[in-house]
Order: structure tokens, then C-alpha cells, then sequence
């Protein structure tokens, strides 16, 4: 990111994190719901971080500097590998493609 911060998910260790390269120290949070494995996850513009489930079919938003997470279950079982964020709405959008069938899936947060 601008900071130079790289983002990743650490799919079979349920959580997302974070590596400072400035300082170089690693900084983790744990998703809330255990058997989610996250797969990618993104930051918005507000500083949120995004990532989706594998096996969960929920959509997780993790404020890193509170590690307040707010999950999001979707309509139908999705497999979510990839995760985009648009930041030129207000709210942001989220968007998320499906692997187990043909559908796209947005998220308008209404916080």
C-alpha cells in the first residue's frame, strides 16, 4: 500500500495479516469464524481490510487498528478466492465473483 505495507491472508491459519516493511515486524488478526481460510484480502480506503471465505460463505471487514471484525454471510455458497474493493463509492463496495456458480455478489455496507 502507500505505507509500504504488503497484506496477505494466511488461508489455513484463519487470519489476515500484515508486514511493515519499513520496521520490518509482521502483525496478525484471526477471523472470527474458524474454518473461514481466507485467500486474499484487500484494504479500502478507510483503512478497513477485506477478505472472503472458502468454506464459510461470508465476507469478513477487519478493522486493523481496533481488530474489530464485522462477517458478512452470503446469499449462497460462493468458495471466494479473489476479493476487489471499489473505493469510489461512499460507502465503499465490495465485490466477489463466485467458484461455485455463475454470479457476482456486491456488498454495500450500511455502516
Amino acid at each position: 500500500d502507500a505505507q509500504d505495507r504488503l497484506w496477505f491472508a494466511e488461508y489455513l491459519g484463519d487470519k489476515v495479516a500484515m508486514l511493515d516493511t519499513k520496521n520490518e515486524k509482521f502483525t496478525e488478526w484471526a477471523v472470527p469464524t474458524k474454518w473461514t481460510w481466507p485467500y486474499d484480502v484487500v484494504p479500502d480506503k478507510n483503512g478497513d481490510l477485506w477478505t472472503g471465505s472458502m468454506s464459510t460463505d461470508r465476507i469478513v471487514r477487519l478493522n486493523p487498528k481496533t481488530g474489530q471484525a464485522v462477517e458478512y454471510l452470503l446469499p449462497r455458497s460462493t468458495n471466494v478466492r479473489r476479493v476487489f474493493v471499489d473505493n469510489s463509492t461512499t460507502p465503499v463496495t465490495f465485490w466477489v465473483g463466485n467458484n461455485n456458480g455463475a454470479s457476482v455478489i456486491k456488498l454495500e455496507p450500511l455502516d
